[in-house]
Protein backbone atom coordinates (compact mmCIF):
# COMPACT_ATOMS: atom_id res chain seq x y z
CA UNK A 1 0.00 0.00 0.00
CA UNK A 2 1.49 3.51 -0.80
CA UNK A 3 1.60 5.86 1.31
CA UNK A 4 0.35 9.13 0.93
CA UNK A 5 3.28 11.61 0.52
CA UNK A 6 2.91 14.96 2.86
CA UNK A 7 3.12 17.71 0.68
CA UNK A 8 1.92 20.52 3.29
CA UNK A 9 4.02 19.48 5.28
CA UNK A 10 7.42 20.34 3.74
CA UNK A 11 9.04 23.66 4.66
CA UNK A 12 8.39 26.28 2.45
CA UNK A 13 11.27 26.67 0.49
CA UNK A 14 11.35 22.80 -0.40
CA UNK A 15 7.59 23.34 -1.64
CA UNK A 16 8.05 26.32 -4.03
CA UNK A 17 9.72 24.32 -6.37
CA UNK A 18 7.26 21.55 -6.21
CA UNK A 19 4.21 24.01 -6.55
CA UNK A 20 6.24 25.67 -9.85
CA UNK A 21 6.25 22.54 -11.87
CA UNK A 22 2.46 22.15 -11.53
CA UNK A 23 0.12 22.74 -14.45
CA UNK A 24 -2.48 25.10 -13.75
CA UNK A 25 -5.10 22.58 -13.31
CA UNK A 26 -3.11 20.38 -10.90
CA UNK A 27 -2.57 24.24 -8.75
CA UNK A 28 -6.24 25.16 -9.00
CA UNK A 29 -7.32 21.46 -7.91
CA UNK A 30 -4.47 21.68 -5.13
CA UNK A 31 -6.06 24.86 -3.56
CA UNK A 32 -9.55 23.22 -3.19
CA UNK A 33 -7.94 20.77 -0.78
CA UNK A 34 -7.92 23.51 1.89
CA UNK A 35 -7.80 27.22 3.39
CA UNK A 36 -4.30 26.42 3.78
CA UNK A 37 -3.66 24.75 0.39
CA UNK A 38 -5.53 27.46 -1.27
CA UNK A 39 -3.77 30.44 0.91
CA UNK A 40 -0.27 28.54 -0.42
CA UNK A 41 -0.69 28.56 -3.54
CA UNK A 42 -1.92 32.19 -3.40
CA UNK A 43 1.27 33.22 -1.94
CA UNK A 44 3.59 31.48 -3.73
CA UNK A 45 2.57 30.67 -7.62
CA UNK A 46 0.75 33.14 -10.01
CA UNK A 47 -2.05 31.46 -11.80
CA UNK A 48 -2.85 33.63 -15.29
CA UNK A 49 -5.71 32.53 -16.91
CA UNK A 50 -8.67 34.37 -19.47
CA UNK A 51 -11.27 33.77 -18.21
CA UNK A 52 -13.80 31.58 -16.29
CA UNK A 53 -16.69 29.58 -18.29
CA UNK A 54 -19.64 27.68 -17.21
CA UNK A 55 -21.68 25.71 -18.97
CA UNK A 56 -24.34 24.02 -17.24
CA UNK A 57 -26.18 20.86 -18.32
CA UNK A 58 -29.38 19.33 -16.89
CA UNK A 59 -26.74 16.79 -14.81
CA UNK A 60 -23.93 19.21 -13.96
CA UNK A 61 -22.21 22.35 -14.40
CA UNK A 62 -19.32 22.39 -16.06
CA UNK A 63 -16.56 25.25 -15.56
CA UNK A 64 -14.02 25.94 -17.83
CA UNK A 65 -10.43 28.21 -16.92
CA UNK A 66 -9.38 29.69 -20.49
CA UNK A 67 -5.62 30.23 -19.63
CA UNK A 68 -3.32 32.68 -21.14
CA UNK A 69 -2.47 31.23 -23.76
CA UNK A 70 -5.80 29.93 -24.78
CA UNK A 71 -5.36 26.30 -23.63
CA UNK A 72 -8.80 25.11 -21.77
CA UNK A 73 -8.41 24.08 -18.30
CA UNK A 74 -11.55 21.96 -17.60
CA UNK A 75 -13.59 21.79 -13.99
CA UNK A 76 -16.87 19.84 -13.18
CA UNK A 77 -19.44 19.84 -10.94
CA UNK A 78 -21.59 16.87 -10.34
CA UNK A 79 -24.71 16.70 -9.75
CA UNK A 80 -25.15 13.15 -9.35
CA UNK A 81 -22.01 10.63 -8.73
CA UNK A 82 -20.42 9.73 -11.54
CA UNK A 83 -18.84 6.63 -12.49
CA UNK A 84 -14.92 6.42 -10.66
CA UNK A 85 -15.49 10.20 -9.59
CA UNK A 86 -14.68 10.93 -6.22
CA UNK A 87 -14.55 14.32 -3.79
CA UNK A 88 -12.73 16.69 -5.57
CA UNK A 89 -10.70 13.68 -7.78
CA UNK A 90 -8.62 15.12 -10.77
CA UNK A 91 -9.15 12.99 -14.13
CA UNK A 92 -8.09 13.81 -17.13
CA UNK A 93 -7.46 17.32 -16.61
CA UNK A 94 -10.62 17.55 -15.07
CA UNK A 95 -11.28 18.19 -11.32
CA UNK A 96 -14.61 16.30 -10.44
CA UNK A 97 -16.53 17.26 -7.23
CA UNK A 98 -19.03 15.43 -6.10
CA UNK A 99 -22.23 17.26 -5.05
CA UNK A 100 -22.52 18.62 -1.77
CA UNK A 101 -18.88 18.97 -1.69
CA UNK A 102 -19.21 22.19 -2.86
CA UNK A 103 -21.44 24.56 -4.28
CA UNK A 104 -21.80 26.10 -7.83
CA UNK A 105 -21.07 29.36 -6.49
CA UNK A 106 -18.40 28.46 -3.80
CA UNK A 107 -16.35 26.97 -6.43
CA UNK A 108 -16.09 30.05 -8.45
CA UNK A 109 -15.37 32.03 -5.85
CA UNK A 110 -12.35 29.64 -5.20
CA UNK A 111 -11.23 29.18 -8.43
CA UNK A 112 -11.47 33.13 -8.75
CA UNK A 113 -9.24 33.70 -6.03
CA UNK A 114 -6.44 31.83 -6.53
CA UNK A 115 -6.31 33.14 -11.10
CA UNK A 116 -6.43 36.09 -12.67
CA UNK A 117 -10.35 36.29 -13.31
CA UNK A 118 -12.57 37.88 -10.75
CA UNK A 119 -15.63 36.22 -12.31
CA UNK A 120 -17.52 34.02 -14.31
CA UNK A 121 -17.29 35.70 -18.03
CA UNK A 122 -19.31 33.22 -19.92
CA UNK A 123 -22.13 31.30 -19.35
CA UNK A 124 -23.74 28.57 -21.43
CA UNK A 125 -27.13 26.97 -20.07
CA UNK A 126 -28.56 23.64 -20.98
CA UNK A 127 -31.23 21.65 -19.32
CA UNK A 128 -34.22 22.05 -17.23
CA UNK A 129 -34.26 24.81 -14.26
CA UNK A 130 -31.42 24.42 -11.40
CA UNK A 131 -32.11 26.60 -8.87
CA UNK A 132 -28.54 26.44 -7.37
CA UNK A 133 -27.16 27.71 -10.39
CA UNK A 134 -29.58 30.61 -10.93
CA UNK A 135 -28.42 31.34 -7.24
CA UNK A 136 -24.56 31.31 -8.35
CA UNK A 137 -26.11 33.79 -11.42
CA UNK A 138 -27.72 36.30 -8.76
CA UNK A 139 -23.67 36.65 -7.32
CA UNK A 140 -22.53 37.82 -10.05
CA UNK A 141 -21.50 41.45 -10.22
CA UNK A 142 -20.20 41.30 -14.25
CA UNK A 143 -20.95 38.70 -16.85
CA UNK A 144 -19.42 39.31 -20.49
CA UNK A 145 -22.05 37.00 -22.07
CA UNK A 146 -25.20 35.13 -21.72
CA UNK A 147 -25.97 31.91 -24.35
CA UNK A 148 -28.98 29.97 -23.79
CA UNK A 149 -29.36 26.58 -25.92
CA UNK A 150 -32.30 25.83 -27.69
CA UNK A 151 -32.84 22.26 -24.94
CA UNK A 152 -32.94 25.34 -22.30
CA UNK A 153 -36.16 25.00 -20.41
CA UNK A 154 -38.29 28.21 -20.64
CA UNK A 155 -38.59 28.43 -16.95
CA UNK A 156 -34.75 28.55 -16.70
CA UNK A 157 -34.05 30.73 -19.34
CA UNK A 158 -36.83 33.40 -18.45
CA UNK A 159 -34.99 33.14 -14.68
CA UNK A 160 -31.38 33.38 -15.89
CA UNK A 161 -32.60 36.61 -17.72
CA UNK A 162 -34.19 38.09 -15.16
CA UNK A 163 -31.22 37.93 -13.07
CA UNK A 164 -28.16 37.88 -15.30
CA UNK A 165 -29.70 41.28 -17.62
CA UNK A 166 -28.69 43.58 -14.60
CA UNK A 167 -24.91 42.48 -15.19
CA UNK A 168 -24.40 41.34 -18.68
CA UNK A 169 -24.83 43.35 -22.00
CA UNK A 170 -23.79 40.16 -24.42
CA UNK A 171 -26.66 37.65 -24.80
CA UNK A 172 -27.19 35.10 -27.44
CA UNK A 173 -30.74 33.09 -27.79
CA UNK A 174 -31.19 29.24 -29.18
CA UNK A 175 -34.73 29.51 -27.93
CA UNK A 176 -37.21 32.46 -27.26
CA UNK A 177 -38.56 31.36 -23.56
CA UNK A 178 -41.28 34.66 -23.93
CA UNK A 179 -44.46 33.23 -23.91
CA UNK A 180 -46.29 36.26 -26.03
CA UNK A 181 -45.09 39.58 -28.26
CA UNK A 182 -45.22 42.30 -25.35
CA UNK A 183 -42.89 40.28 -23.12
CA UNK A 184 -40.68 39.77 -26.02
CA UNK A 185 -40.54 42.99 -27.35
CA UNK A 186 -39.90 44.72 -23.83
CA UNK A 187 -36.73 42.28 -23.58
CA UNK A 188 -35.45 43.56 -26.90
CA UNK A 189 -36.01 47.73 -26.02
CA UNK A 190 -33.16 46.48 -23.10
CA UNK A 191 -30.21 48.68 -23.64
CA UNK A 192 -27.78 45.73 -24.91
CA UNK A 193 -24.45 45.66 -26.62
CA UNK A 194 -24.75 42.58 -28.37
CA UNK A 195 -27.78 40.43 -29.04
CA UNK A 196 -27.14 37.18 -30.86
CA UNK A 197 -31.21 34.97 -31.84
CA UNK A 198 -30.27 31.56 -33.16
CA UNK A 199 -33.57 30.51 -33.17
CA UNK A 200 -36.19 29.24 -35.81
CA UNK A 201 -38.60 31.23 -34.31
CA UNK A 202 -41.63 32.29 -36.97
CA UNK A 203 -42.74 35.17 -34.50
CA UNK A 204 -39.85 37.19 -34.49
CA UNK A 205 -41.05 39.79 -37.34
CA UNK A 206 -40.35 43.29 -38.46
CA UNK A 207 -41.68 44.99 -35.92
CA UNK A 208 -39.56 43.06 -33.19
CA UNK A 209 -36.36 44.11 -35.66
CA UNK A 210 -37.70 47.67 -35.54
CA UNK A 211 -38.29 48.39 -31.64
CA UNK A 212 -34.24 46.17 -30.90
CA UNK A 213 -32.00 48.10 -28.63
CA UNK A 214 -28.91 47.04 -29.34
CA UNK A 215 -25.65 48.12 -30.54
CA UNK A 216 -25.34 45.32 -32.46
CA UNK A 217 -27.63 42.60 -33.61
CA UNK A 218 -27.05 39.27 -35.18
CA UNK A 219 -30.11 37.54 -36.92
CA UNK A 220 -30.05 33.46 -37.78
CA UNK A 221 -32.89 31.47 -38.75
CA UNK A 222 -35.67 34.00 -38.63
CA UNK A 223 -37.98 34.50 -40.93
CA UNK A 224 -37.39 37.77 -42.55
CA UNK A 225 -38.05 38.67 -46.69
CA UNK A 226 -36.57 41.36 -49.54
CA UNK A 227 -40.09 43.36 -48.42
CA UNK A 228 -38.85 43.19 -44.52
CA UNK A 229 -35.37 44.09 -45.34
CA UNK A 230 -36.84 47.55 -47.64
CA UNK A 231 -39.44 48.51 -44.79
CA UNK A 232 -36.52 48.33 -42.60
CA UNK A 233 -33.83 50.12 -44.61
CA UNK A 234 -37.00 52.57 -45.12
CA UNK A 235 -37.70 53.47 -41.24
CA UNK A 236 -34.00 53.47 -40.85
CA UNK A 237 -34.27 57.05 -43.39
CA UNK A 238 -36.56 58.52 -42.02
CA UNK A 239 -35.24 57.73 -38.63
CA UNK A 240 -37.78 55.52 -36.76
CA UNK A 241 -36.04 52.64 -35.65
CA UNK A 242 -33.25 52.18 -33.61
CA UNK A 243 -30.76 55.15 -33.45
CA UNK A 244 -27.98 52.73 -30.98
CA UNK A 245 -27.69 50.24 -34.03
CA UNK A 246 -24.61 49.91 -35.39
CA UNK A 247 -24.34 46.65 -37.10
CA UNK A 248 -27.15 44.53 -38.42
CA UNK A 249 -26.19 41.03 -39.70
CA UNK A 250 -28.99 38.83 -41.54
CA UNK A 251 -28.99 35.56 -43.22
CA UNK A 252 -32.36 35.83 -45.44
CA UNK A 253 -33.23 32.34 -46.47
CA UNK A 254 -33.81 34.08 -50.42
CA UNK A 255 -31.92 35.61 -53.23
CA UNK A 256 -31.99 39.56 -52.00
CA UNK A 257 -29.86 42.36 -53.72
CA UNK A 258 -29.36 45.57 -54.68
CA UNK A 259 -33.24 45.40 -56.02
CA UNK A 260 -34.39 45.39 -52.79
CA UNK A 261 -33.36 49.33 -51.73
CA UNK A 262 -35.99 51.57 -51.79
CA UNK A 263 -35.34 54.56 -54.13
CA UNK A 264 -35.89 56.97 -51.39
CA UNK A 265 -32.36 55.71 -49.83
CA UNK A 266 -30.24 56.73 -53.24
CA UNK A 267 -27.76 54.05 -52.44
CA UNK A 268 -24.57 54.58 -54.00
CA UNK A 269 -22.48 51.42 -55.02
CA UNK A 270 -18.92 51.08 -53.55
CA UNK A 271 -16.29 49.08 -55.20
CA UNK A 272 -15.93 45.75 -54.85
CA UNK A 273 -11.67 45.59 -55.26
CA UNK A 274 -12.07 47.70 -52.37
CA UNK A 275 -11.70 46.93 -48.84
CA UNK A 276 -13.13 48.64 -45.36
CA UNK A 277 -12.56 48.49 -41.87
CA UNK A 278 -15.81 49.32 -39.56
CA UNK A 279 -15.06 50.29 -35.81
CA UNK A 280 -17.45 49.65 -33.27
CA UNK A 281 -18.16 52.23 -30.81
CA UNK A 282 -17.95 49.81 -27.37
CA UNK A 283 -15.88 46.43 -27.23
CA UNK A 284 -18.22 43.87 -28.04
CA UNK A 285 -17.32 39.97 -29.58
CA UNK A 286 -14.81 41.37 -31.44
CA UNK A 287 -13.60 45.18 -31.89
CA UNK A 288 -13.80 45.68 -35.78
CA UNK A 289 -15.53 44.09 -38.91
CA UNK A 290 -13.99 44.16 -42.21
CA UNK A 291 -16.03 44.11 -45.98
CA UNK A 292 -15.85 44.95 -49.62
CA UNK A 293 -18.32 46.80 -51.67
CA UNK A 294 -21.97 47.20 -50.43
CA UNK A 295 -24.43 50.62 -51.43
CA UNK A 296 -23.58 53.69 -49.40
CA UNK A 297 -26.79 55.43 -47.68
CA UNK A 298 -26.89 58.54 -46.31
CA UNK A 299 -30.07 60.32 -44.75
CA UNK A 300 -30.99 64.23 -43.84
CA UNK A 301 -29.45 64.01 -40.67
CA UNK A 302 -25.88 63.49 -42.48
CA UNK A 303 -26.18 59.54 -41.04
CA UNK A 304 -24.02 57.12 -42.74
CA UNK A 305 -24.56 53.58 -43.54
CA UNK A 306 -23.44 50.74 -45.66
CA UNK A 307 -25.44 47.74 -46.75
CA UNK A 308 -23.73 44.67 -48.13
CA UNK A 309 -25.09 41.36 -49.91
CA UNK A 310 -23.35 38.18 -50.10
CA UNK A 311 -25.61 35.25 -51.78
CA UNK A 312 -24.80 31.83 -50.51
CA UNK A 313 -26.86 28.99 -52.04
CA UNK A 314 -29.90 30.17 -52.23
CA UNK A 315 -29.37 32.56 -49.40
CA UNK A 316 -28.20 35.98 -48.32
CA UNK A 317 -26.05 37.25 -45.90
CA UNK A 318 -26.64 41.00 -45.40
CA UNK A 319 -25.06 43.32 -43.16
CA UNK A 320 -26.06 46.54 -42.53
CA UNK A 321 -22.99 49.21 -40.91
CA UNK A 322 -24.07 52.36 -39.81
CA UNK A 323 -20.73 54.46 -39.40
CA UNK A 324 -19.91 57.17 -36.13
Amino acid sequence: MTTPFPLLRLPRLALIPVLQQMESIDLIAFSLLSNKAKNLVKMLCKITAGSISMVVRSRYPRITINSIDDTPVGLSLYTERGPDVGNKMIQNKTISCEKGSITVAKLVEQIASVTSCESLEFVVLRGPLQLEVCDTLAQLTKLWRLYISEDCSDSFAKKALEIVSKVTTEILLGRIPFENKEEFQTFLKSNLNFLCIYSCFSRFTLDDLLVTNAFKVTLREVKLSATDISQFLTNWFHSKCNSRLEHLSLLVDEVVNEMCLPRVLKAVPFPRNRKRTFFYSKQLDTSSESFRGGYDIKRSDGKKATIVFVPCHGLTFIDFYVWP
